[in-house]
């Protein structure tokens, strides 16, 4: 286990919510610290996907059909096969977040879906 020094403030108001919340504040802290972890890795990806579709033209005159993984605006690894590239990327960056896409005629995956109506009877 690690020690991480917060103000004095930080901590007291940190105590408090914990116990609003009936929980300890290191379970507070650690679940705050995952958050925060989780919200850099999401924003890493979406400056990854812009870096994408800028440079899509670029990409899909060398990859195209090619899952790439691109890591700080650049093209670290790619491969036909997207286990593989997956699987690479794994060993040489562990955890990391790490953009992994096929490289398509189009820059823009269109996803549909489709939601339920609701509808009323009438008697």
């Amino acid at each position: 286990m690690s020690t991480i020094t917060l103000s004095s403030e930080t901590m007291q108001e940190l105590t408090f919510v914990a116990q609003t919340q009936a929980t300890s504040a290191d379970d507070l802290a650690e679940k705050a610290v995952q958050q925060f972890l989780r919200q850099l890795e999401r924003e890493k990806i979406k400056r990854e996907v812009k870096t994408f579709q800028q440079r899509h033209d670029e990409l899909v005159e060398r990859y195209l059909g090619q899952y790439i993984a691109m890591h700080v605006g650049k093209v670290v690894d790619h491969d036909a096969d997207f286990q593989v590239v997956h699987q690479r990327i794994r060993q040489r960056f562990g955890r990391q977040a790490i953009l992994i896409r096929q490289v398509t005629e189009s820059p823009e995956r269109v996803l549909t879906m489709r939601s339920p109506r609701m509808e009323r009877s009438l008697p």
